[in-house]
């Protein structure tokens, strides 16, 4: 599996919220619906979460 990542300081720090768009145009996504995309963003959002949290409590 050929995995698209690119860690920069543009794709850390985002100043608007991830895109239908944008997960679609990943080839790991791309057979996607638009409501299948957007539940990728909300589970991203919600292990962004879950992973922060935990960071803090320690």
């Amino acid at each position: 599996m050929d995995i698209e990542f690119e860690l920069n300081a543009e794709t850390i720090v985002r100043q608007h919220d991830l895109t239908i768009e944008e997960v679609l145009s990943k080839q790991m996504f791309s057979h996607l619906t638009k409501e299948q995309a957007q539940d990728v963003i909300l589970n991203i959002k919600k292990m962004s979460i879950i992973i922060f949290n935990a960071s803090e409590k320690k």
